[in-house]
């Protein structure tokens, strides 16, 4: 009988799983907050332009754009423009009379120069667009624009602009005159928007 219950009972030992030892586990967490979207951009200085009015002159700018998306969204962005027309103010007649060339005579083109920081972003295959021959006005125009999952980092554009010299100009005074000699000022507005 002993012999029984002493096979019984290793009978029992064996059929009792044996435990593993356990291991006691917790989770981490690390919080990743977005440091937001950011533009800064070299002001463009149009070259000086000697008078021939026998000719269609023209004007030619360039500037760096940069663009930080540092919100880890992946949401895309854009980069717009809106400018003032280009005011001159003389003295007529003792009345101080605004000239304009209008923001319409420039038009401007952008080009992808490079990643500085993050995944450069494949223009060619549609992953955002560029702008070709854009007219400036005072409305958005827009300068790139980056897809949904693209565009993290840091990227530098080249911005090229022509102005299109008018032979005539308007003044406020409701009077058209051949272009005036002076310093002509626009304000140029860049804006990053999230979003394609």
């Amino acid at each position: 009988m002993k012999k029984v219950l002493v096979g019984l009972f290793m009978l029992m030992a064996l059929s009792i799983p044996m435990s593993a030892f356990a291991a006691d586990t917790d989770e981490s967490e690390v919080v990743v907050t977005g440091a937001g979207l950011q533009i800064t951009q070299t002001k463009p200085a149009f070259k000086d332009i000697t008078l021939d009015l026998k000719q269609n002159q023209t004007s030619a700018a360039d500037s760096n754009l940069y663009v930080l998306d540092a919100r880890g969204t992946a949401a895309g962005w854009g980069v717009v423009l809106r400018a003032t027309d280009f005011k001159l103010t003389k003295m007529v007649s003792g009345q101080a009379v605004d000239f304009v060339i209008p923001a319409s005579s420039v038009s401007f083109s952008t080009q992808y120069k490079t990643a500085i920081t993050g995944t450069p972003i494949d223009f060619a295959a549609a992953k955002g667009e560029l702008a070709n021959q854009q007219v400036l006005s005072s409305g958005d125009s827009r300068i790139v624009g980056v897809i949904p999952s693209e565009g993290a980092g840091t990227h530098q554009f080249g911005i090229a602009y022509t102005l299109n010299v008018p032979k005539l100009i308007s003044g406020s005074n409701g009077q058209n005159v051949g272009l005036l000699q002076g310093t002509y000022t626009s304000t140029f507005t860049y804006t990053a928007t999230a979003g394609i």
